[in-house]
C-alpha cells in the first residue's frame, strides 16, 4: 500500500518558515546575550546612554593637581616628601571632610629619611587622610603594594586605585573591593567615605589583611561620569603651596591630591571624553567618589535579565512581521529598536541599570531583510504558479515580451506576466461591471456569507425605495427583507448559505409593498468561489398587460361578437319568418350593427396606433386644431341637439401664438375623441365648450360638458381600457371604453398629462396639458425685446 502524501498549504508553509526563522534567531540572540556580544555595539550604546544620562557634578569635590606648572615651580618629579607634607598641611588647615592623596609612597626616602617622619606627622595631624594601594605582579602572582608602614599607620584609610580596562582600551568599570579574599581593600572613593566618618560595609582601615587563598574582585561598579569636560573644581599644587587660593576652598569638602602633569600620572581613555582628551587617575577617583556620595550607582543587569529583554524585543519584531504588512512591519521594527534604546536610557537614568542591547539590535537589523527575502522568494513562486493557472483558465498561451536588458531578471519576468494577466482581468472585470450596470432589473451578487459583494444601479434604486442603505456592507437578508412567495405566502429567509442554496431557480414573490417580482437565483459554479446571483424582475407592467389582455379577450368574446351574432340572428329570423320584418327594417338593423362593429374595430386600431406608431412631430397651432375638432363634431352634436362651441380666450385677443410640437393626426383624433365623448355622455339641450389657457410651460386645453358626471371611484378607473360607467343607467349609449384611453395615451406621448374634475349630475371638465413649443424650434416666433 502506498504511503500517504502530505502537502502544506501556502499559509502553513509561511508559518513554518516564520517559526524556523524565529527559533534560529532567538537562539542566536540568546547565545550572544549570554556572552555580551557584540561588544562594539554594546559599548557604543552604553557610552551614548551614559553621556545622555550624565548627572550634574557635586560642588564639594575638589582636586589639587600636581600639574605642569607645579613641576616647573617646585622642581622635577619626584618631589621631596617634605613638600608633600607641606602641601598636606596647607590643605588640612582648611579642615576638609577627607583628604585623598593619590601618590604611592611604598619605599623609604634613603636620602632624606627625616622627610618620611615629617610626612607621617602631616598625615597624622590632618586626621582624615586616605592613601592608595597599588598592585605588583611577580610572575603570575598578584600582590598589594602598600604605603610605608609609618605612613600607613598615620593614615585613616587605605583604598585601591585599580580600574578595569576594556578590550577597546577604554575605562568604564572598577571594583568596589579588590585584594586578598580575607579582606579586600575598598576602592579609593569608598575609602574617602570611610575617612570622612561615614560607615560602609567595605571600610577596611589601614591594617593589612591576613594572607588569603585567592585574589578577589567584588562589588563591580560602572563609572557614572558627571556632566562636563572638567566637572570638578581643580587647583594647582603650586597655588596651594604659595597660598594663592581662597581661604575656604577646602573647608567641608572632599579633596583629592594627585598628578595630572604630562607624562607623570596615569592617563586613561574614557567614554566621558571620547573626542577631547584622556582623563587622569585622580579624576577617575573624583567621578567614582561623586557616585558614592550621591548614591547614583550604575550596575550591569544580570546576563539572564539582559537576555530576557533582548529576546522580548526580538519576539515583538517577529510578531510584527508575521501579522502586519510590509510597511507596517518595517515601521514596527524601527519602533521596537527605538523602544529598546529608549529603555536602555531610561534604566540608566532612573534605575542605575545598564543593558547590553547589541544582540537584539543586530537581530532587529537582520530580521526584516531575511524575512523579506523569504517572502519575496515565496511571492515569486506563487506568481509563477498563478500565472500558469491563469493562462490555463483564460485559455491563452500569450507570454509577455522579454526586455533584452532584463531578460535574466526573474522577478521582472514575473512582474511582466502579472501586468499582462492584470490587464486581461481588468478588461474582463470592466466587461462584467458594464454588463451588470446595463441590466435594468435589480441584481445582487451574494457571497457565501450572505453579504452583497456587488449590485447595480437598479438595485440601488430598489434599496432606496425600501429605505435600506445602499452604501457599505449590505446583507441580502436586510436587502430582501419581507419577501414572500406569491402562492404560499411563505416569507423567504436568506440568513445562511443553506437557505440561499434552497432557493428555486425562479419564483414569483411579493415585496413588503405587495409589488410582484420574479426572483431569479443562480449559484456560481466551479472553479469560481461559492456565491449566488440574485435578480428581481418587476412584474407590475406584465401583470397590467395581462389584465388588459384578459379584459380585451373578455370584451372580444362578448361585446365584439354580440353585433355579429345579432346580424346572423336577424338574417336567420328573416329567412324563417319573412313576413314579420320588412326588408328595409332588416337593412336598417344590419347597418346599425355593422357600424357598431366597425366602430369597435376602429377604436382598437386607433389605440394600438397611438401606442406604437412613430410620431411625426411638426409645429402646430392648437387653437386651429381645436376649432377643427369642434367643427368635425358639429354634426354629432346637432343630432343630439347639443351645442358644441369653441371659446376664444384672452390668448387670441392678445394675438399670442398658441403653438406646440406634435403629431397632427394624433392630436386631432385626441380632441375629436374627447369632444365626442363629452357629447355622448351629455343630455339633449346642453352645451359642450372647448377652450385653451396658458398654464406656464403648458397649454391647457379644456373640454367642459353638462353631462351625467362621475363618482370618485369612477374617476380612479377613468383611463383604464374597456371601462364603461353608464351602461346600466344609460344603456342607449354605445361604446367599448377605449376613447379616453386613447386620449391619455396621445397626451402622454406628447410629454403632457391629463386632469379631470367631475361630480355626479354636475358635468365633467377634462384638462389636457400639452407642452409649449420650444423658443428655439424652427418657425416659432421669438418674443420682442
Amino acid at each position: 500500500m502506498a504511503a500517504p502524501s502530505f502537502s502544506l498549504s501556502r499559509t502553513q508553509l509561511r508559518w513554518l518558515e516564520w517559526l524556523t526563522l524565529s527559533a534560529l534567531l532567538l537562539g542566536l540572540v540568546a547565545w550572544a546575550s549570554l556572552r555580551e556580544q557584540p561588544r562594539v555595539i554594546n559599548t557604543f550604546v552604553q557610552d551614548i546612554t551614559g553621556w545622555l544620562s550624565a548627572p550634574v557634578p557635586r560642588d564639594d569635590i575638589v582636586i589639587v593637581a600636581i600639574d605642569d606648572a607645579s613641576l616647573q615651580s617646585v622642581g622635577r618629579w619626584p618631589w621631596r616628601r617634605s613638600v608633600h607634607a607641606q602641601l598636606i598641611d596647607r590643605i588640612a588647615a582648611q579642615h576638609p571632610k577627607a583628604l585623598g592623596v593619590d601618590v604611592l609612597f611604598s619605599e623609604p626616602d634613603l636620602q632624606h629619611p627625616e622627610d618620611d617622619v615629617q610626612l607621617a606627622q602631616a598625615i597624622a595631624q590632618a586626621g582624615h587622610v586616605v592613601l592608595p594601594v597599588d598592585w605588583r605582579m611577580a610572575n603570575v602572582d598578584i600582590g598589594a603594594e602598600l604605603p610605608l608602614a609609618r605612613l600607613r599607620e598615620a593614615a585613616r584609610q587605605l583604598g585601591h586605585v585599580n580600574v578595569t580596562v576594556d578590550d577597546d582600551g577604554v575605562i568604564r568599570r572598577y571594583s568596589g573591593a579588590q585584594g586578598e579574599d580575607t579582606g579586600p581593600w575598598p576602592h579609593f572613593s569608598i575609602a574617602m567615605l570611610c575617612a570622612s566618618g561615614q560607615s560602609h560595609a567595605l571600610c577596611q582601615g589601614t591594617r593589612p589583611p591576613e594572607p588569603g587563598e585567592q585574589w578577589v574582585q567584588r562589588s563591580p561598579e560602572i563609572f557614572n561620569f558627571a556632566r562636563g569636560d572638567r566637572p570638578y573644581t581643580m587647583y594647582s599644587a603650586e597655588d596651594v603651596l604659595t597660598g594663592r587660593i581662597p581661604a575656604d576652598s577646602f573647608r567641608g569638602k572632599y579633596v583629592l591630591l594627585g598628578a595630572t602633569a604630562s607624562g607623570l600620572g596615569d592617563y586613561f581613555a574614557s567614554p566621558a571624553r571620547p573626542a577631547s582628551r584622556h582623563i587622569a587617575g585622580v579624576e577617575l577617583i573624583a567621578h567614582a567618589l561623586d557616585s558614592q556620595l550621591s548614591n547614583q550607582h550604575v550596575h550591569a543587569v544580570s546576563l539572564q535579565s539582559n537576555m530576557a529583554v533582548n529576546l522580548a524585543a526580538i519576539v515583538l519584531a517577529l510578531l510584527a512581521i508575521a501579522l502586519l504588512g510590509p510597511m507596517a512591519g518595517l515601521l514596527a521594527q524601527m519602533t521596537v529598536a527605538a523602544g529598546l534604546l529608549a529603555l536602555c536610557l531610561a534604566l540608566r537614568s532612573w534605575a542605575g541599570l545598564q543593558l547590553a542591547p547589541g544582540a537584539a539590535l543586530v537581530g532587529l537589523l537582520v530580521i526584516y531583510p531575511i524575512w523579506s527575502w523569504r517572502r519575496l522568494s515565496a511571492a515569486a513562486r506563487f506568481l509563477q504558479q498563478e500565472m500558469h493557472n491563469l493562462r490555463a483558465a483564460l485559455d491563452t498561451t500569450s507570454a509577455p515580451q522579454r526586455n533584452g536588458l532584463l531578460m535574466d531578471d526573474f522577478l521582472e519576468r514575473r512582474i511582466k506576466a502579472v501586468e499582462t494577466a492584470t490587464d486581461t482581468l481588468r478588461q474582463m472585470h470592466g466587461f462584467v461591471r458594464d454588463t451588470l450596470r446595463q441590466i435594468p432589473s435589480p441584481t445582487f451578487v451574494v457571497d457565501p456569507l450572505g453579504m452583497v459583494s456587488l449590485h447595480n444601479a437598479a438595485a440601488v434604486r430598489y434599496l432606496q425605495n425600501l429605505g435600506v442603505p445602499s452604501q457599505g456592507l449590505i446583507a441580502i437578508q436586510s436587502a430582501l427583507q419581507g419577501m414572500r412567495t406569491k402562492d404560499s405566502g411563505q416569507v423567504l429567509s436568506f440568513a445562511s448559505a443553506e437557505q440561499l442554496r434552497a432557493l428555486p431557480p425562479e419564483c414569483e414573490v411579493l415585496d413588503r409593498e405587495d409589488h410582484p417580482w420574479l426572483l431569479l437565483a443562480e449559484a456560481f459554479r466551479a472553479p469560481a468561489p461559492a456565491g449566488w446571483l440574485l435578480m428581481l424582475v418587476d412584474l407590475t407592467e406584465l401583470h397590467k398587460a395581462q389584465q388588459q389582455r384578459d379584459q380585451a379577450l373578455r370584451f372580444i368574446s362578448h361585446d365584439f361578437r354580440s353585433p355579429q351574432s345579432s346580424i346572423i340572428t336577424l338574417l336567420e329570423m328573416y329567412k324563417e319568418f319573412p313576413g314579420q320584418m320588412s326588408e328595409a327594417e332588416l337593412h336598417r338593423k344590419i347597418n346599425r350593427l355593422a357600424h357598431q362593429s366597425l366602430e369597435m374595430a376602429e377604436s382598437f386600431v386607433q389605440l394600438a396606433s397611438a401606442q406604437s406608431q412613430a410620431m411625426q412631430p411638426q409645429l402646430l397651432n392648437l387653437d386651429v386644431l381645436l376649432q377643427e375638432a369642434v367643427d368635425d363634431c358639429w354634426a354629432k352634436a346637432s343630432e343630439k341637439k347639443i351645442q358644441a362651441r369653441y371659446l376664444p380666450g384672452a390668448l387670441e385677443a392678445a394675438e399670442t401664438d398658441i403653438v406646440c410640437v406634435g403629431d397632427r393626426s394624433l392630436l386631432q383624433r385626441c380632441f375629436v375623441n374627447l369632444l365626442g365623448n363629452a357629447i355622448k355622455y351629455s343630455p339633449s339641450g346642453t352645451v359642450v365648450e372647448a377652450s385653451i389657457a396658458d398654464d406656464g410651460e403648458y397649454w391647457q386645453v379644456e373640454v367642459r360638458d353638462q353631462g351625467f358626471g362621475m363618482t370618485q371611484e369612477q374617476l380612479d378607473k377613468l383611463f383604464q381600457p374597456f371601462q364603461r360607467f353608464h351602461q346600466n343607467s344609460q344603456p342607449q349609449i354605445s361604446g367599448i371604453g377605449l376613447g379616453l384611453s386613447f386620449v391619455q395615451t396621445v397626451v402622454l406621448r406628447h410629454q403632457g398629462f391629463v386632469s379631470v374634475t367631475s361630480g355626479v349630475n354636475e358635468g365633467s371638465c377634462f384638462s389636457l396639458h400639452i407642452p409649449k413649443a420650444p423658443a428655439t424650434y424652427p418657425g416659432v416666433q421669438q418674443p420682442q425685446s
